[in-house]
């Protein structure tokens, strides 16, 4: 294989292949001559892999019989057996939580005065700009230990528990803004830099998000929170084992990643040079935040759906042109299409909320997946126990 024709694969210019090459990415063929490179074809499908998937050396598959959520990698996805965009297109939030907990799950969720009271407390010495994703794992640590009930794993009382901990992750961002409505007119009010001025559409796409991002069959994220429910774990301690992978920049907060990206542009024209800058640093050749997916072989159904609502959602026509500039820059790469990650990110960035909206959307979302996780496997007893194979120095040596 050429080099045109290593770079047409791997979606890069020519330069980045020879990048790649100095930096032990990929060899050169010993038949190499000065006329120009040659490459094993093996090696550089090989290399196209590893940007789709990641660096999945020694992964471990797991296979887990559940009733919540059916991922299928042609880009559909559904919660029992209801079709996610569908469900983002009308059911809210509330709803979809109702659906995925097999159980009414008591909107509007409001705080006791007391609970209010204890988040404001435990916010106060924290710094002014931490990040929302790591203020909620503050309020669901601090909610858990106050409350008595906290062991009681029957869903009626674990579905309690749940409203209780989604409605703390907004109070703690912003207690005034939280005070009163839906999870979305709440993060609305504590994550937009305008505060005020919404329109319907803007509220419901945020709406829309946590719906998409709600759950996503057995992600790091699932299967954390899984393994802390077979170990009879209470529903607080489940939503924080959860929360851990999830703030991982491979999971969760890989959107940051892509807001810094869409900030640092400073107009549509930028976008193609940008994506290729970071092509060539790639750590995994052909990886950037926001494009590909482990999972999902071509689109990612939730991506869609999210950008299709960005130019409806705009507070600037401009930001809505710079995430089209984007997503056609990775076209014309040859690059892997949007994730929810980009769209989560893009939707964000078009309405001006702040920086780590989408993290901080994405993370109370997954907390009603991860509750949903915790139903089904609390039946179930210390599930996960597997054997490690040690490969270390011999004992006794």
């Amino acid at each position: 294989m050429t080099t045109a024709e290593a770079a047409r694969r791997l979606g890069v210019k020519r330069e980045t292949v020879y990048a790649y090459v100095s930096r032990g990415l990929l060899a050169r063929d010993s038949s190499s001559d000065r006329r120009g490179s040659l490459f094993c074809p093996a090696d550089v499908e090989a290399l196209a892999d590893r940007a789709r998937h990641g660096n999945r050396s020694g992964a471990l598959e797991v296979t887990v019989r559940t009733e919540l959520t059916s991922l299928d990698p042609a880009g559909r996805l559904f919660y029992r057996g209801r079709d996610v965009v569908e469900l983002a297109r009308h059911r809210s939030f509330e709803e979809v939580a109702s659906l995925l907990w097999d159980g009414e799950a008591n909107a509007p969720w409001r705080l006791a005065p007391t609970d209010r009271r204890l988040l404001a407390s435990v916010r106060a010495p924290l710094p002014a700009d931490a990040l929302a994703s790591d203020l909620i794992a503050v309020a669901i640590a601090a909610l858990g230990a106050a409350d008595p009930t906290a062991g009681d794993r029957r869903p009626a009382a674990v579905r309690q528990a749940a409203t209780r901990m989604c409605a703390g992750a907004t109070a703690i961002l912003d207690d005034h803004a939280s005070a009163k409505g839906t999870t979305a007119e709440r993060l609305w009010r504590a994550l937009s830099k305008r505060r005020t001025g919404s329109s319907p559409r803007q509220v419901a796409a945020v709406d829309a998000a946590l719906v998409l991002l709600a759950d996503h069959e057995l992600s790091a994220s699932a299967m954390a929170a899984r393994i802390a429910a077979s170990a009879w774990a209470d529903p607080y301690r489940v939503v924080l084992a959860g929360l851990g992978p999830l703030g991982g920049v491979l999971h969760g907060a890989m959107s940051l990643a892509v807001a810094d990206l869409l900030e640092a542009l400073d107009s549509p024209d930028q976008a193609f040079a940008a994506l290729e800058q970071r092509l060539a640093v790639a750590p995994v050749p052909g990886f950037v935040p926001g494009f590909g997916h482990g999972v999902y072989r071509d689109r990612d159904p939730r991506a869609e759906h999210l950008l299709d609502r960005v130019p409806s959602v705009a507070t600037d026509p401009a930001r809505a042109q710079t995430v089209q500039a984007l997503t056609d820059a990775a076209h014309q790469l040859g690059m892997p299409r949007p994730n929810a990650d980009f769209g989560l990110a893009a939707l964000t960035y078009a309405m001006d909320m702040r920086r780590d909206a989408a993290t901080t959307i994405f993370t109370i979302a997954r907390i009603a997946g991860l509750i949903a996780h915790a139903l089904e496997e609390y039946p179930h007893r210390l599930r996960f126990r597997p054997r490690a194979s040690y490969i270390g120095t011999a004992p006794g040596s």
